[in-house]
């Protein structure tokens, strides 16, 4: 039963990701978005198209900048990939295989509840998607445009990195604050383009998490 709610909780939040910024065009399908699927669209809005009616305003967000990673903080991390894609994540997450709006990946979560929905608990986590379908590298200053905080990063091993986060309610309870983040990584030898993204705890401890996870992409 536990494994059923967690994958319809990852289809439901997949399914708010809806519009890919892809070479046609895009469309937004979402007529009377709920809230979760509101507070997941942020970043796939490509610039000619609008935000599902009733959705947030996105200038409400607080942006969030990548800061330097802490020394050693990673040392204990459990190293893996997705794909081919390597990266670490914090040593007591667990992660297991999932399939969601851009194709097959995993999702990490870590051991504390951010909040409890109809579905029972929900955990800070990390999705990982490799290779990212149907997927262009989207362009910060569309994205800026539209209200989001987007930037471009370094990543070693990538032709071009992507940030867009901002901290806000969190989609299963708006009360509850968390960071919303998603890298896109377009490999500088294959053009793979591989997205992360999640929710992190609000303030120093998310900060912390999302600062020393994100050096750590080796496409």
């Amino acid at each position: 039963m536990g494994n059923t709610l967690a994958k319809t909780r990852t289809l439901v939040l997949s399914a708010g990701l809806i519009v890919g910024l892809t070479s046609g065009t895009a469309a937004v399908a979402v007529a009377d978005p709920a809230p979760a699927a509101c507070a997941a669209t942020s970043a796939h809005l490509p610039g000619h198209a609008q935000g599902p009616s009733g959705c947030e305003d996105p200038w409400a967000m607080l942006p969030i900048d990548l800061g330097e990673p802490t020394p050693g903080a990673t040392d204990d991390w459990q190293t893996t990939d997705t794909a081919g894609v390597g990266y670490a994540v914090p040593a007591d997450w667990t992660g297991h295989a999932i399939v969601g709006d851009g194709g097959s990946g995993h999702e990490w979560e870590s051991p504390d509840v951010a909040v409890t929905d109809f579905y029972g608990d929900v955990y800070w986590r990390i999705l990982v998607q490799s290779p990212f379908v149907f997927q262009e590298m989207p362009d910060p200053a569309d994205l800026n445009d539209l209200g989001y905080h987007a930037s471009y990063i370094e990543i070693e091993g990538a032709s071009e990195a992507v940030l867009v986060a901002s901290q806000y309610g969190h989609w299963a309870d708006g009360s509850v604050q968390a960071i919303q983040f998603e890298v896109y990584v377009q490999s500088a030898s294959t053009g793979i383009v591989t997205r992360f993204m999640g929710e992190l705890p609000a303030g120093e401890e998310g900060q912390f998490l999302l600062d020393n996870f994100v050096p750590t992409i080796q496409p």
